[in-house]
């Protein structure tokens, strides 16, 4: 029969399949968990390729393994001193899974590590008498871990030192600090807070100070805005939160980082419909994906774009249950599957209205070869009777009982005559 034309090339997927999983499962056992994250993801992708469908262990391996893959990376970033780009990827593992093992504690290392990375560089401007670098480098250290000590303590020590200078030499210091062409309002904002600290009545430091916060504060939102028009929706969480803290009242923050918010769980959702639509379970993958509709508003277009593939990947399982079941013989059963799936694509999935029509023939065909034989055989034209009940063989085979119809025929035609019982006998139909 046809199917098992189909049983190689199954069997051949599935080993690729189980393979794959193997392999990744010896390099996360080994801590290579990058690389067997992406030993799945070629293969995901592969199985995925013009709407395929990805085997269902496939997709479940392939989601644990991402988690991995981002606990890793985040890892190797902080290694190698990019902790922007590890709390990226620990946003987007905290949206995947909240309570990952491991996950608020890198995150305390990296943020730590980084607000660290800061006080040594302020320290170096510190002994070289920068004190506009080392005041920026203390000054974000704090912005990162508020209330670090080390960034505490290296802003008194620039505070004292500035302090020491001659009235003339401070108000040149800052009067640069003001005439900075390029703007640095971190420096402009730890200055304004250094003279309210010497005299906390100087309302005209507090209004610069409260002026730079602002501005930082606008700076962080102009970044978010770009990283989120990028489609990088944790590392625009992360702007977002930053101008926040800077300051309070910054217009659009904590709508944005609702937004941001509301895209990262639309994308927890998009991942998990994504696994339940390779692995077969559609009515899943549309709920996640209506769900993930109303959350998002940056990615509405690849969520629909989702739900027809979703629609899509259904039909062609549905054309191949009702292939499998014409392959099997099951003419009826089939042609009722191909007419369901033809009234639900009526702009065409395949070539459902070609099968419907021969299958439909097929059916109408044996079912009249069947009357026309009964007919015969209820005038005792046994002969005529067989030919009709081969032709609906033909038509329909294994139909109702033709199979044993035709043999009891044979049989009574082979009889010589007046041997035996009347070879004319009624049919049983």
């Amino acid at each position: 029969m046809k199917i098992f034309r189909f049983l190689p090339v199954l069997l051949l997927a599935a080993c690729a399949t189980q393979s794959a999983i193997d392999t990744s499962q010896h390099h996360a056992r080994v801590g290579e968990y990058i690389r067997a994250f992406e030993v799945l993801d070629e293969i995901v992708k592969e199985q995925s390729a013009n709407g395929g469908t990805v085997d269902e262990s496939l997709a479940t391996a392939h989601a644990a393994a991402r988690l991995q893959f981002l606990r890793s990376r985040a890892q190797q970033h902080i290694f190698q001193e990019r902790e922007n780009d590890a709390l990226v990827d620990l946003a987007e593992l905290e949206a995947l899974a909240p309570d990952y093992p491991g996950l608020k504690a890198l995150r305390a290392r990296a943020s730590h590590k980084r607000a660290m990375r800061l006080v040594g560089r302020g320290e170096e401007y510190l002994m070289r008498k920068d004190f506009v670098g080392a005041l920026a480098a203390f000054y974000e250290s704090d912005k990162i871990l508020p209330g670090l000590d080390e960034a505490t303590d290296g802003m008194d020590r620039v505070r004292e030192a500035t302090s020491r200078l001659t009235v003339r030499a401070q108000e040149q210091f800052l009067e640069a600090i003001r005439k900075l062409p390029e703007l640095r309002f971190i420096e402009v904002q730890y200055h304004a807070g250094n003279v309210i600290y010497n005299a906390p009545n100087r309302l005209e430091a507090k209004a610069l100070q409260t002026k730079a916060q602002r501005e930082n504060a606008l700076k962080a939102m102009a970044t978010g805005r770009e990283c989120e028009s990028e489609g990088r929706f944790g590392a625009a969480l992360l702007d977002y939160k930053s101008a926040l803290e800077l300051d309070a009242s910054v217009p659009g923050a904590p709508e944005a980082i609702l937004a941001m918010t509301r895209e990262m769980q639309a994308a927890v959702l998009v991942d998990r419909a994504q696994v339940d639509m390779r692995a077969g379970r559609f009515d899943d993958a549309r709920a996640a994906l209506g769900e993930a509709f109303e959350l998002s508003l940056m990615s509405r277009n690849d969520i629909g774009a989702l739900v027809l593939q979703t629609k899509k990947l259904e039909g062609e399982k549905r054309y191949q249950n009702a292939r499998d079941l014409e392959v099997l013989g099951k003419k009826s059963e089939a042609l009722a599957a191909f007419e369901a799936l033809a009234k639900d694509w009526p702009e065409g999935l395949s070539d459902e209205q070609a099968r419907v029509s021969a299958l439909r023939g097929d059916i109408e065909g044996a079912g009249k070869e069947w009357t026309d034989a009964e007919a015969a055989e209820a005038a005792s034209d046994l002969p005529k009777a067989l030919d009709h009940y081969t032709n609906s063989e033909r038509y329909y085979p294994n139909w109702r009982d033709g199979k044993a119809r035709i043999v009891r025929l044979r049989e009574a035609i082979a009889k010589p005559p007046g041997g035996g019982e009347n070879g004319g006998g009624q049919g049983n139909g």
